[in-house]
């Protein structure tokens, strides 16, 4: 059996998200991975595959949610060697309305507080205010330009549906039942053309799983994770 403290864990946050996302889902599974989270914020998504391949470890086990979501499956495309198992969380592999993900760019870029007060109610759950402060405080500090680069890179990277069934590696898709943004059709499709995928619904939770609901999600993912850690 590999030494647990090995098994590297890259992962990748929501558009305008940091570290914050994923710091209770990292604390709580402890010494079963080693964790590095890796902002992606160029404006084109290739750049963003690029630099985050260099800097990952030679294997690993990918996470992204949302925008990260996107930007994981389309590192598990260009490396699939390379990625030991991926976790994905309410993102969508196809291809962004240009006009809306790049009205949301210009948005962020030029009103930032306008553009993240907005998305901070539809990101979450209304009822849900200390994860939509949470996501304000990280949105302050990625800034309007970053995310603006994190919209342009969606709006041009290319539709990814029909090379999902070249993902061999084992695959766990996690939504929030209540996802205002992702419906949870994008899930079951996802769950219905990735051939080696467990799919599962987070009770009251909107777009951001680990962010709203990180202790549902941390029993799943030490589940999940378990025999692909023995392997």
């Amino acid at each position: 059996m590999s030494d647990v403290r090995q098994m590297q864990m890259v992962l990748i946050p929501a558009l305008l998200c940091d570290d914050t996302l994923y710091r209770d889902v990292i604390s709580a599974l402890g010494d079963t991975v080693e964790a590095t989270v890796m902002l992606a914020t160029q404006p084109d998504m290739r750049t963003n595959v690029a630099e985050i391949l260099e800097k990952a470890p030679p294997q690993f086990v990918l996470v992204g949610s949302s925008f990260g979501g996107t930007v994981a499956i389309d590192i598990a495309l260009a490396a699939p060697e390379r990625v030991i198992a991926l976790w994905l969380n309410d993102c969508d592999p196809g291809s962004s309305s240009a006009d809306t993900t790049l009205g949301l760019a210009g948005m962020l870029e030029t009103s930032a507080d306008a553009a993240v007060n907005y998305l901070a109610g539809v990101v979450v759950r209304s009822t849900d205010t200390t994860s939509a402060d949470t996501f304000r405080t990280m949105a302050a500090r990625v800034g309007g330009m970053t995310g603006g680069a994190q919209a342009r890179a969606l709006a041009g990277r290319a539709d990814a549906w029909d090379r999902l069934a070249t993902l061999r590696m084992p695959v766990l898709v996690l939504w929030g039942s209540d996802d205002a943004i992702m419906p949870l059709s994008i899930g079951e499709r996802l769950a219905s053309t990735l051939p080696n995928v467990r799919y599962e619904v987070i009770a009251d939770c909107g777009h951001l799983p680990v962010l709203e609901q990180p202790n549902a999600v941390t029993a799943i993912v030490r589940e999940w994770l378990a025999p692909i850690i023995q392997h």
